[in-house]
């Protein structure tokens, strides 16, 4: 038995205490909800009962908080899954450095004005800057959807009926996941924002001002919280953890493309640009060229102007929405927008599964 399997167990055992490895007996999900709804003073329907106790909102608050408590304990307990999702972003930054730098560089002069030669340093610095941006909006996305293998895994295992036995509200048990799911990965995001601005200080490509590195890092929030509500939806419809990894390394092989990380937006078919159009992590990307960027093309302007024109329409410094440039307000609008609609969307799933389980 794992270490997960001593705070999950089945839902065949979830009437009943379950031994773990060394033999101590843990607490049933049963005898679970029933002390968190005597800690919240509601007592757990009784057999037969139709209709579950008036809540509080201060007991949704402490519900909220122990549940994503928990969650966050079993995700601590798989070492290798805390380290893989540290490392996973990272990677890509070191691929970069050891491989792909030359390829980059090249691609950058070939695309170039004829006649047009820039310094070395300032086509670094750009390159820098892009991948780095592409770095954390493929993080923010692929780290949030691997961390809801702990949702995946208690629906595949029964808590989510036991829960719904509770007084504790669908709502509030999906909340619960969203905030232990944005917690891990607004950390590792913040991690890996750290390695990425002491790489392009090390590299010579910081020219980021001040006012850029604190949008940044809002960007970053920002950009977390709208990857962990999307991610909390779409993991809902999955029931079989293994149908949830596999869809977890497709996503991670193909996002990056979708949103203009991997590969500059400019040079893709229209309709390939248009597809963009409809994912929340492109709006992210987007914001985080914007700034991390924002030094190196100052430095392109003041070497050569037609330089600047032609490397910020390829490389995508800008949103086009169907072909409308959207400014740095506008694409902060847009997803701020899709965190107050999935968050809505989420609560009231959770509302709608319990009022299923209540028939």
């Amino acid at each position: 038995m794992t270490d997960n399997d001593k705070l999950i167990p089945t839902g065949a055992e979830s009437g009943n205490a379950c031994k773990t490895a060394s033999g101590a007996e843990t607490v049933s999900l049963a005898a679970e909800t029933a002390s968190l709804a005597a800690e919240t003073h509601n007592p757990p329907p009784e057999r037969g009962e139709t209709q579950k106790p008036k809540r509080k909102l201060s007991d949704d608050f402490f519900a909220l908080v122990k549940l994503a408590g928990r969650a966050l304990k079993i995700f601590l307990l798989d070492k290798g899954a805390v380290l893989f999702s540290l490392l996973a972003p990272l990677i890509l930054l070191l691929l970069y450095a050891l491989f792909l730098g030359d390829v980059l560089f090249s691609s950058v002069n070939s695309a170039l004005p004829p006649g047009v030669n820039l310094p070395d340093s300032t086509v670094k610095a750009f390159i820098d800057s892009w991948v780095t941006s592409g770095v954390m909006s493929v993080g923010c996305i692929t780290v949030s959807l691997s961390a809801n293998t702990v949702m995946v895994q208690d629906r595949e295992r029964g808590f989510n009926r036991d829960a719904l036995v509770s007084p504790v509200g669908g709502g509030v048990v999906t909340l619960g996941y969203f905030l232990y799911n944005f917690v891990v990965t607004l950390f590792i995001c913040s991690v890996t924002l750290g390695v990425c601005f002491v790489y392009l200080a090390v590299s010579g490509s910081f020219l980021m001002t001040a006012a850029d590195v604190f949008a940044v890092v809002g960007i970053t929030a920002l950009s977390c919280l709208s990857s962990t509500l999307v991610n909390v939806f779409i993991s809902g419809f999955f029931r079989s953890n293994a149908a949830f990894s596999a869809f977890v390394g497709l996503v991670s092989a193909v996002i990056g493309f979708l949103i203009g990380a991997y590969m500059p937006l400019g040079i893709l078919p229209g309709y390939v640009r248009a597809l963009t159009c409809f994912f929340p992590g492109s709006y992210s990307a987007s914001l985080f060229r914007c700034f991390f960027m924002r030094g190196a093309l100052s430095a392109l302007g003041g070497t050569s102007a037609e330089a600047y024109s032609s490397l910020a329409s390829s490389y995508a410094v800008g949103f086009d929405f169907f072909g409308i440039p959207l400014g740095v307000g506008a694409t902060a609008g847009i997803l701020s927008g899709t965190v107050a609609l999935f968050l809505v969307v989420n609560i009231l799933r959770g509302a709608a599964a319990e009022r299923l389980y209540d028939r």
